[in-house]
């Protein structure tokens, strides 16, 4: 008995660590079954391509106040355009006071893109009835477009909006106290920010008075440059030449006889040699022999010949001083 008692403890041991070996691989291989199981419906439903969450804050907020909401959009890039991501949002009756502010990053293949507005509402509409009142924004719609190697693939998931409790600035009981009062809100001066400027008074003061004297400066350089000038008096103009001094009578005798070419005739060339008698004649300084001989010539039968009238002209200029004979009489003429 004292040889059975050992071997049946090890069949005992034995037995144990045939059960704890087999229970081990069982357990092995359901982990292994469910993680099989577990593959295909993760195949069959993969993660979304586009996920989006709204929030805003502060949840709870004074009738008044700025309440600030963005929309999250995380995207695959592998899957979707980021560019192409747009938000459609309504927040009536609260307005947008600022520009919508679109902030886009990515990392790896996920893109990351955030779209903040700004909120505020001092309408009638949003002033509580009571104590306070709740808010809930229609969900906001988020539309992208798939890429793909034709046309892109539009589509469009909805967003809903957390809810918010807007509280008065006035409880009832301040009402019943006070039945004048007609204005359901306070205004708190204390939380406004204090002035500032951008251009110090006084330095825009000084900036105003160098615009104002450079403007007077620049008038006043228009005005000299416009202002009529007085010309100078035109120069006087030059003494006119005094006049040729006139033929006298007998030197135009003379010049018509000293012609080569009898222009005006013979009767003129008659005529001129009675002029020189006549002049010889009665001048005081007169010669009677050239008197004599022009007058032949001038009743000679025929015409005078143009060497004897020039000969003559000759022996008269040669004989008579004719600046005496014109300063004799003003006109020229002897007396």
């Amino acid at each position: 008995m004292t040889d059975a008692s050992p071997r049946g403890r090890l069949s005992i041991w034995g037995v144990l660590a045939g059960v704890v070996a087999v229970s081990a691989v069982l357990v092995v291989l359901a982990a292994w079954i469910s993680g099989e199981e577990g593959d295909p419906q993760r195949t069959a439903n993969p993660p979304s391509e586009v996920e989006a969450q709204a929030d805003l804050a502060p949840k709870v907020a004074l009738f008044g106040d700025t309440v600030r909401a963005h929309v999250d959009v995380v995207a695959d890039a592998t899957r979707v355009d980021p560019d192409s991501i747009r938000i459609a949002a309504d927040f009536a009756p609260w307005e947008i006071v600022e520009k919508p502010e679109r902030r886009q990053t990515s990392a790896g293949d996920l893109a990351y893109v955030r779209t903040e507005y700004t909120l505020r509402c001092l309408s009638s509409t949003c002033i509580p009835p009571g104590r306070s009142t709740t808010y809930q924004f229609d969900p906001s719609r988020v539309s992208f477009a798939r890429v793909t190697r034709t046309v892109p693939d539009e589509d469009s998931l909805r967003v809903p909006w957390p809810s918010f409790r807007v509280l008065s600035r006035v409880a009832a009981a301040d009402l019943q106290n006070n039945p004048r009062s007609s204005a359901p809100w306070q205004a708190d001066v204390v939380s406004l920010p204090a002035t500032s400027f951008r251009l110090a008074p006084g330095r825009l003061v000084a900036v105003l008075l160098v615009a104002a004297l450079a403007l007077a400066a620049g008038a006043l350089g228009l005005a000299a440059a416009a202002w009529p000038r007085r010309e100078p008096a035109p120069p006087p103009p030059p003494p006119l030449p005094p006049p040729k001094p006139m033929l006298s009578p007998l030197e135009q005798a003379l010049v018509l006889l000293e012609q080569s070419v009898r222009h005006d005739g013979v009767e003129e060339q008659r005529r001129a040699l009675e002029l020189v008698a006549e002049e010889l004649e009665t001048a005081a300084w007169g010669d009677h022999t050239l008197a004599s001989a022009a007058r032949r010539l001038a009743w000679s039968e025929v015409a005078p010949p143009i060497d004897a009238t020039s000969d003559l002209a000759a022996r008269v200029r040669a004989a008579v001083d004719l600046s005496h004979v014109a300063s004799e009489n003003g006109d020229g003429r002897a007396t």
